[in-house]
Parts: structure tokens; sequence; C-alpha cells
């Protein structure tokens, strides 16, 4: 049984790698994923269905069109084969190498392990576009963010793949949900401003190596891979500000949601009623939620508060936004733990290439978001080993009832 399912998550990974390429290919221009339907970026011509075969149509057609011979991208073939090996690869480690611990069957968890499968091509994709354009999609976060938070809710996942929070920590997620969702409000009313929406171009470099005015324009984005800065004719430190005002509402309902639960017993009785033992099965789907929503908070939040600090503290953009959704995905998916883990790992892989860049002169620079993706994927992977490797150092984690460490919040 588990060779065929293997065969299948195989096939499956490389049909959805062939999708995979036409978001990597359209998004970043802009472009509809659904119409027109697969064509030749050369001539065209629409893709014949047994020319859209993954994989296979590829080596046949010997990389090049049917129609016009024009070239076709070997990232087509590989985008293919790495998000089928991805999808098997995720099966076999959860179902058959057991590398988490209370995954369960595939028929119990089957919502979870798709929503998990959605992540790694979300982050692959990320990936590939952010390489290539210094962009993150940021409709493919979404995307994954939506399917991790619809998964949870509808079937309720093992807590050690979605690790549960404590009923004041749900409480004060509702809440910065709450914040989140008026601040865009009153983004959308003008009563806040977008950060760095009056940056302009930056100044352009001229032959002879100095520097030259860009040429004003004020809602075109500086060179792909460049962070704002004074010259770009914002003060970076201002704009971090407006951020910070932005995430005040959610920051402030959290803190006032929090002590409600914890200060004023009829607020705490009515929330453990839909929260609580007493509430039976409902309270597992919505504990779940609250987990995934905890998890897509904390996930960004780590970014964020990266990308304000470093702001403030060296006066220019210090991550891109962008980044902040690839780790909110990864915690709506896997809960608060699985994008804590990739934080650190994410700046560990990217310290590692930056030293083989200074010793090679070789290496092109790359954008933080593979590094995100990457440690995302490990911590996926390796959760349990490095939690057993952190163990000594979690005692403040500890499980309200003695247990073992395992990264609760109380």
């Amino acid at each position: 049984m588990d060779g065929i399912l293997i065969i299948f998550m195989f096939a499956l990974g490389a049909c959805l790698g062939s999708f995979l390429n036409v978001v990597i290919h359209r998004l970043p221009r802009g472009e509809s994923i659904v119409f027109p339907g697969s064509h030749c970026p050369a001539c065209g011509r629409a893709i014949r269905w047994y020319d859209n075969i993954p994989l296979v149509s590829w080596l046949a057609l010997r990389a090049k069109c049917r129609d016009c011979k024009a070239p076709i991208s070997p990232r087509y073939l590989l985008v293919e084969l790495l998000t089928a090996v991805l999808v098997c690869g995720l099966f076999v480690a959860f179902y058959v190498a057991r590398v988490r611990a209370g995954v369960g069957s595939f028929l119990d968890t089957w919502p979870t392990f798709f929503a998990y499968a959605a992540l790694f091509c979300g982050l692959l994709a990320c990936s590939i576009v952010d390489i290539e354009s210094w962009i993150i999609p940021l409709e493919i976060c979404w995307f994954v963010s939506l399917v991790g938070i619809v998964a949870a809710g509808a079937s309720v996942p093992p807590a050690e793949l979605l690790p549960r929070v404590s009923p004041t920590t749900g409480a004060m997620t509702v809440a910065a949900a709450v914040g989140l969702a008026a601040a865009l409000v009153l983004l959308h009313l003008g009563y806040l401003q977008r950060s760095f929406l009056d940056a302009e171009e930056p100044p352009l470099p001229t032959e002879d190596g100095g520097r030259k005015a860009g040429n004003g324009e004020k809602d075109k984005p500086p060179p792909a891979g460049v962070a704002y800065t004074k010259q770009h004719g914002v003060n970076p430190r201002v704009e971090a500000f407006r951020e910070v005002l932005f995430l005040a509402p959610a920051i402030g309902l959290a803190i006032a949601a929090g002590l409600l639960v914890t200060h004023v017993p009829p607020v705490r009785n009515a929330w453990l009623q839909l929260t609580g033992p007493e509430a039976g099965t409902l309270a597992d789907h919505v504990n779940a939620l609250l987990a995934a929503g905890f998890g897509y908070l904390i996930g960004g939040l780590w970014i964020w508060g990266f990308r304000i600090g470093g702001t403030l503290a060296f006066g220019k953009e210090a991550i891109g936004l962008g980044d902040v959704h690839i780790l909110a995905a990864a915690g709506a998916v896997c809960g608060y733990g699985v994008p804590s883990m990739a934080f650190v790992l994410a700046a560990f892989l990217a310290l590692a290439w930056a030293v083989t860049i200074f010793l090679s002169r070789r290496q092109r620079e790359l954008p933080y978001g593979p590094w995100l993706a990457t440690g995302a994927l490990v911590a996926v992977l390796l959760y349990d080993h490095i939690l057993v490797l952190l163990e000594p150092y979690l005692v403040l984690f500890r499980e309200p009832a003695g247990g073992p460490a395992r990264l609760m919040l109380p």
C-alpha cells in the first residue's frame, strides 16, 4: 500500500510542479494563472495535451517547442522534478520514516499532510521567484496560509504537528487578528499610510562609477536587491514607525484580551466554555484554529520585528516585507514552533552562504526568502530531533503538567 501511495505522490507532485511553472512564470509579470491556457511564450501557440505531460514531455520534445522550435528552459523540468521529490519525500518522511512523532496514519491525517505539501510547494515557488526577481509573490503565501487554517479547522491535526496554545494565548490571538483587520481598514480609509510609499527610485550608477539621480517615479520600487535608504527620498526610521503604528491595534488588543481573560473571571469562564474540555468536540476544532492563527502571527512577527528593529538601528530597510509572509504561511500550517526554529536556521544558512561568497568571490548573492524557505523545510523534517538537542535549554517552556520540554506555551 505504501508503495502505491509513494508512486501516486510522486506523480501528483510532478503535476503540481507543472502548475507551479505557470505560477512562477506568470505571477511576477502580473498575468492570470488561469487564462489563457498553457502556451509557448515564444510563438504563443497553445500547448497540446500530449506535450504537457510532466517530466515526460520536456524530454520527448528535446527541450524545444513543437511548433517554433524555441528552446524550453530546463527550469521547467527541474521544478517538476523538485516538486515531485518534495511531495513524495514528505509522504515518506511522515508515514514511512516517521520523522515526526504523533503523525498517525495517512487516512487519519491526510488534510494535514496536504496542508504541509501545499507549504512545501509554496516555499519552492516563492524561492524561485525571489531568486529570479527579488520579490515574494504574496498571493502564494496567502493561499498557503488559507489552506493551513482551513485544514486545521476542518480536520484537527495532531498536537505534534500543530502545537496547541493556552486559552489566554488563544484569546490574544483572536484579539490580534481583530486588530490587524482594523489596521487594514484604517489603511484603506487613509488614516494610516503604507511604509515607503513615497520612496523614489534610487540613484543609478554612471559609467565612471559615480551616481546620478533616478527618474523620480514614486510608484516604482528600487532595483532588485536594493534596500531603501535616505537616498530614496524617505527616512527609513520614520517609515518603520509607520509599521509600528500599523501593528499597534493588534498589539494593544492582544494585551487587553490577555488581561481580561486572566483577571476577569466572567470573561475567562465565558472563553473556557468555548475552548475548554466542557465544549467537547467543538473545542478541539476551535483550539486547532487558534493554534494555526497564533502560528501565523508568530511566524510573521519574527521577521517583522527583525525588520522594524533593524531599520530603526541601522537607518535603512533591514529586510523585505515580503519575507514576513513566508514564515507567516509556515506558522499557519505548522504552528508557532516551526517558524520560530526556521527563523534561527535561516540566519545560519544565509551566513554560511555569505562566507562562501566572500571566500570564492564567484557565487551570486541571494535574497533572504530562499533561506527562510530552506530553514522552514529543515525545521519541518527535523523538528523533533532539534527539540531533543535543545531540551536541556527549554526549561522555561515545560508543559504545565511537568512533562518533558516540548516548546509549549503556558
